[in-house]
């Protein structure tokens, strides 16, 4: 009877180790194009926050043929849902381990991306150099700032993060 209650106070106090979902990384090839993409399933970095409803990430990366090659950039992708309006002028930033880092962006608008609501939604992606990930995946503290609004990636989208970049060494070990 001991032992069963033991068991049953370990299970429940490793529960939240084994409750931690692991990112979803898809790897698809596009036989036509003779492509390979890798692509991180989006991932949440902020809920409710100032004008923003969410924001998200998922970065990705591609190479020609089927043969794993490390990647020179990385498409670092974030999603966003405002409330309202989207700012033509938007000005953004990664905050790594206290160092502003800009990157040149593509933007896209995304109408009503939340059912019912007259919000906005915007993908931008970033051409960040696979070194910069690598040091984003290493780094203590990451955040993006949108215009004032600052936002921290917290445990669960920084473990993203790191998971990537170790998806795409793994990778290399292949050859």
């Amino acid at each position: 009877m001991k032992q069963l209650a033991a068991v049953l106070l370990m299970l429940v106090l490793s529960a939240p180790i084994f409750s931690q979902a692991t990112v979803k990384i898809a790897t698809t090839y596009d036989r036509a194009k003779d492509k390979t993409t890798v692509k991180m399933a989006p991932v949440k970095i902020s809920g409710d926050k100032d004008k923003y409803h969410s924001l998200h990430t998922s970065p990705s990366f591609s190479y020609q043929g089927q043969q794993p090659q490390t990647p020179t950039t990385i498409d670092f992708e974030l999603q966003t849902v405002v409330k309202g309006k989207l700012d033509v002028d938007l000005y953004l930033v990664f905050i790594v381990d206290s160092e502003t880092v800009f990157l040149s962006s593509n933007r896209w608008g995304i109408k009503r991306p939340v059912p019912g609501r007259r919000w906005m939604g915007e993908r931008l992606v970033f051409r960040m150099p696979y070194q910069r990930l690598l040091k984003m995946a290493a780094a203590k503290t990451v955040a993006v700032k949108l215009d004032a609004v600052t936002f921290e990636f917290g445990q669960e989208a920084m473990q993203a993060i790191r998971e990537f970049a170790k998806h795409i060494e793994s990778l290399q070990l292949v050859k």
